[in-house]
């Protein structure tokens, strides 16, 4: 039997190989260009590969260890655990620069506001991507209601006319956020601003000229009863027609999410993906820290179920869209209602959040 500590020429490559590996993952870490922890797993497979190199008969030990017939196969399951970590390890990475991303564009946004006195309790949260055909129509529609309230345009990094046309109304403020961050980083960007300054009601109303400015009025209404922190407007309360159509795969997922949100949170909400909404402060002080970002209108239902707020609709009109085109028609509806399930599930499994109530 050969000798294990008799090294031949390739081992004494693999070992100089194996070195080389390790000391260039120390000159990385030592000069700042790799932290600490994300070295850890590349570390481990240096260390790997020298114990390898060092050992000839190290693949046939490893392959009686775990059963595997075939030795050298140990090879190729150590290398796809060790790239299935690695891939896990940059995913929890992403994400959290994901997030610190997020906080730094909307803290980019909000820091370039000019100070302006609080005119009135209530804000009106307007997100817009790209709708300088429908901003300025619906800040006049707000603007003609016969209540006391401040409109804020969060304008999400679009790319046409929309801030310039929103700020010539001289009759809204606009958050210019640089980068694009989606629905949920915009609408609690709003959040953020009405916990900032007060407000004790917020409605979030999308910028895409669908919602009637005078249906407002209702959602109010309904916060007004006893312990209801949210007020959805509902397209689906019932059976009398609202001037809108939706699609036959988004009634699928409606009534799905019906039936979710009754085994959840045991509150029956009929419309989870409007995005016509009045909160409460304490709704807003709550979803100013923890708002949903990927799912945003079906996952603040359930985290707010799951955290003892009470929930109510109310009936509301919608226009139908009268530019651009919803990014969840056709199949992209399915893609998306598994997607919120998973995300809906996941904000039900976790520990709910401590709220004073």
């Amino acid at each position: 039997m050969a000798d294990p500590f008799v090294f031949d020429r390739i081992q004494i490559f693999s070992i100089i190989f194996s070195l080389c590996i390790l000391g260039f993952i120390f000159s990385l870490v030592k000069h700042k260009r790799v932290r600490e922890e994300y070295s850890l797993l590349w570390f481990a497979m240096g260390l790997f590969l020298l114990y390898l190199s060092l050992d000839r008969f190290a693949i046939d030990r490893l392959g009686h260890l775990f059963g595997i017939a075939y030795p050298p196969s140990v090879l190729t399951l150590m290398t796809t655990g060790f790239t299935f970590l690695l891939l896990i390890h940059l995913t929890v990475v992403v994400t959290r620069l994901s997030e610190q991303n997020k906080e730094m564009i909307q803290e980019l946004g909000l820091g370039r506001l000019e100070p302006r006195a609080r005119t009135a309790d209530l804000l009106v949260i307007v997100p817009a991507f790209n709708e300088a055909q429908a901003i300025g129509q619906v800040i006049e529609d707000l603007r003609s209601l016969d209540l006391p309230l401040d409109i804020l345009v969060i304008n999400d990094g679009s790319i046409d006319a929309t801030s310039a046309l929103a700020k010539a109304t001289g009759k809204a403020l606009v958050v210019d956020l640089p980068k694009n961050l989606g629905i949920g980083g915009a609408v609690q960007t709003g959040f953020k601003y009405a916990v900032r300054n007060g407000y004790q009601t917020a409605v979030q109303f999308d910028g895409d000229g669908q919602h009637v400015a005078a249906e407002l009025a209702g959602l109010l209404g309904k916060l007004q009863g006893d312990g209801i922190s949210m007020v959805i407007g509902s397209r689906f309360l019932t059976e009398e027609p609202t001037g809108y159509r939706s699609t036959f795969v988004r009634r699928i997922g409606i009534r799905l999410f019906q039936a979710v949100n009754s085994l959840l949170i045991g509150q029956r909400v009929t419309d989870n993906t409007s995005g016509f909404r009045a909160y409460d402060r304490q709704a807003i002080e709550f979803l100013a820290l923890h708002y949903p970002l990927d799912y945003p209108e079906p996952e603040a239902v359930i985290l707010l179920g799951r955290n003892g707020f009470r929930i109510a609709e109310a009936t509301t009109r919608m226009r139908e869209r009268q530019t651009g085109g919803s990014s969840i028609a056709g199949l992209s509806g399915a893609y998306y209602m598994v997607k919120v399930l998973l995300a809906i599930l996941m904000t039900a499994l976790r520990k709910p959040l401590r709220v004073e109530r």
